[in-house]
């Protein structure tokens, strides 16, 4: 059995909680964008969002979704990331990539229920 790579984007990076330059939670690495070049495939950047992640479901989920969850995604350039482990630590805030704008969005909403 052959060790693996000391660096694979598809395991240590897919699915990973992004936290931004302040502590701050993000997000999650939906999928990954690759350049081709002429040494072979270089990780560009991160994609959040539901163009990320709805290619990955079964899909009758994924039509489903389409009807309700808008198509997009927020590209993170793989420059802006300075550490990878449990999670992926970015060296700017969310709101200068256009993270979690639905997270703000969600929680104005919710303020303005009783009892919240």
């Amino acid at each position: 059995m052959s060790e693996r790579p000391v660096f694979d984007p598809h395991h240590d990076v897919l699915d990973r909680q992004l936290v931004d330059v302040n502590g701050t939670f993000c997000g999650i690495v939906d999928a990954l964008e690759f350049t081709p070049t002429p040494q072979g495939p270089v990780l560009t950047a991160l994609w959040v969002g539901p163009d990320g992640w709805l290619p990955r479901v079964p899909a009758l989920l994924a039509l489903l979704c389409e009807r309700v969850v808008r198509r997009h995604h927020v590209s993170v350039p793989w420059r802006h990331v300075r550490e990878v482990s449990e999670v992926i630590r970015l060296d700017v805030s969310a709101g200068a990539l256009g993270l979690g704008r639905a997270d703000r969005a969600a929680a104005r909403w919710i303020s303005k229920l009783p009892f919240s």
